[in-house]
């Protein structure tokens, strides 16, 4: 699968369109998005599902060159794209409904149906058929959200009806269906039944009149949700899988799949949107640990344990990027504990309008990388941003600035050190459970170094040993930015996770009230070598360790009036 996850510009008003000059970057995001598709980067020979959420396809336009591109020779057959467009006016709707091969519900969602005032949100489903026709099915909107019922002067058509897709599966004489609902639809309820419970009820019925059941593989809900993780959205998953109704559709191996837009414009930390993910149950799926690029939702990433008897695969990047991935679906594993397995492989997130991130890659992100790229995003941790008089603020920003870029670079194990180093507590859980306390210690890091390299004495990171190497004159010292709730702490932190190298360590400890470090202070692991000449060592420290504490680096940096005062004064700190 894969799923568009593009950051949307709507015009203010209905219908909610892309604003005009935003169409063009919409039609882009396709072009983009399709060929993540062709580009197979989950490992399966081709994708048999692209996704684009709620209001995402811009008009008419949009819908030609999805077609355009599925007719193309080099498309795969036997694959579908699920897309939503956005607002149609009712003469747009019907030109929609009267292109070649198109499909739409002539008695229930008739052009005739849709008043004047009224305009449409629908998604489309288009299908490439062993053929090579290329076919597609349209589905007005079933629920209108809040802004859709709070309009000035239009009201949204509401659907009366959804499509149920089904087929074979290629590998196993076995049927599969599926379904897609748009974002409020899902939630949504009509004659005090969910939308939900009516495609149940309607797949039931089939199933009775069949004599047997009907699975539903599938179910995609298409978003524009700005709050994807709410009660009221989450609250509905455990009813949706309840075997108990509607016995006669069996959901045990089902897949839900969210697909929402993104929460900004570029890979980053925002609080709306994004969170798209895929959602089964427990019966055959084992829990990972920390996955690269999804979590596995819960307090982290959706405030709660709503659905914590469920498998939850929740993609960490909100900001605009694209998704893919292989869904491994449990009716190819074999029963019993042996062929337990994760839901979700190869996924990898991929970036609109060729940006380099290392949030978006074109391959796998490991949780340490999107944590801690999120961190260096936030311009409160400048030491700039925080003292902005004084007389070497211009030359901390651009250090600060080095600084992020270089820490950009490091890789997975690296940045897992470096936070490790700097933080006493985020050893004890995963980067998806990191709070502010390490985002402190994160902040720590980037003021110490900053000073550090407004006095000359710019760092080399590689989180190899320590945080990263800095030249004084012809010696080469390693650096450590800790930081805890005294600095005996951040000692005893250090020493423990200290590397049989050689050398000398530069340790800036910060404790909670940012006091001197006592240098009466001397660890139970401090001893001097007996032979003066004899090289220090990290495992023999006291001779090897320099211990500042961070409120003298800061004094310093307060005081000086230029880079050669603030180099003076941490020569002496350095010797």
């Amino acid at each position: 699968m894969v799923i568009a996850q593009p950051y949307v510009v709507f015009v203010q008003q209905e219908p909610f369109t892309w604003t005009p000059p935003e169409r063009q970057r919409a039609l882009q995001c396709i072009e983009e998005t399709l060929a993540v598709s062709r580009g197979c980067s989950h490992g399966a020979e081709k994708t048999h599902f692209t996704v684009f959420p709620e209001c995402t396809i811009p008009g008419l336009e949009g819908v030609d060159r999805i077609t355009a591109a599925m007719l193309a020779t080099e498309w795969p057959a036997e694959t579908v794209i699920i897309g939503g467009v956005d607002g149609l006016t009712k003469d747009q709707f019907a030109e929609l409904v009267q292109k070649p091969n198109t499909t739409y519900d002539v008695d229930r969602n008739h052009p005739d149906r849709v008043q004047p005032h009224q305009w449409v949100n629908c998604v489309v489903t288009w299908v490439k058929l062993p053929t090579g026709e290329v076919r597609s099915w349209v589905q007005p909107k079933l629920s209108p959200a809040w802004v859709e019922l709070d309009v000035s002067y239009m009201s949204m058509y509401q659907g009366r009806s959804i499509y149920v897709f089904k087929g074979i599966h290629s590998n196993a004489d076995a049927p599969y269906q599926f379904a897609t609902l748009l974002c409020f639809d899902w939630i949504g309820s009509a004659n005090a039944k969910r939308m939900w419970e009516w495609l149940l009820e309607g797949i039931a019925v089939r199933a009775g009149q069949l004599g047997g059941t009907l699975p539903l593989t599938w179910l995609f809900v298409a978003q524009c949700n700005p709050a994807p993780s709410h009660a009221s959205f989450m609250s509905q998953v455990g009813p949706f899988f309840d075997s108990s109704r509607y016995p006669r559709v069996t959901r045990d191996e089902a897949c839900l799949i969210m697909a929402n837009v993104a929460g900004k414009e570029t890979p980053g930390k925002t609080e709306k949107f994004g969170q798209s993910a895929v959602i089964v149950t427990q019966s055959r799926f084992s829990r990972p640990g920390c996955m690269p690029t999804y979590g596995n939702g819960g307090v982290s990433q959706r405030g709660g344990d709503i659905l914590e008897n469920f498998r939850d695969a929740v993609f960490r990047e909100r900001g605009a990027c694209i998704h893919s991935f292989l869904v491994i679906h449990p009716s190819t594993l074999p029963p019993g504990s042996a062929g337990r397995r994760v839901a979700l492989r190869e996924s990898t997130v991929h970036p609109f309008n060729g940006m380099h991130d290392p949030r978006a890659p074109s391959g796998a992100v490991p949780a340490v990388v999107k944590w801690m790229n999120d961190e260096l995003d936030e311009p409160s941790k400048s030491l700039a941003t925080k003292y902005t008089h004084l007389p070497l603020t211009a030359a901390a920003g651009a250090a600060h600035q080095r600084t992020v870029d270089e820490l950009r670079t490091l890789k997975a194990e690296a940045l897992d050190n470096t936070v490790n180093f700097a933080s006493l507590t985020a050893c004890k859980g995963s980067p998806d459970a990191w709070k502010a306390g390490e985002g402190h210690a994160v902040r720590h890091l980037l003021h110490t170094f900053s000073i550090l390299d407004v006095a000359q004495y710019p760092a080399t990171f590689h989180g190899n040993g320590a945080q990263a190497t800095i030249v004084k004159g012809e010696t080469s010292l390693e650096v450590i930015a800790v930081m805890g709730a005294s600095h005996e702490d951040c000692d005893k932190h250090v020493l423990n996770r200290l590397p049989a190298h050689r050398g000398q360590l530069v340790v800036v400890s910060r404790d909670e009230d940012n006091t001197p470090w006592d240098p009466r202070f001397r660890s139970i692991y401090d001893q001097a070598p007996d032979d003066p000449s004899t090289e220090a060592k990290f495992t023999q420290p006291s001779s090897a360790i320099i211990r500042v504490g961070y409120h003298d680096v800061l004094d310093a940096y307060r005081n000086a009036a230029n880079e050669a005062e603030l180099k003076e004064a941490l020569d002496a700190k350095l010797s």
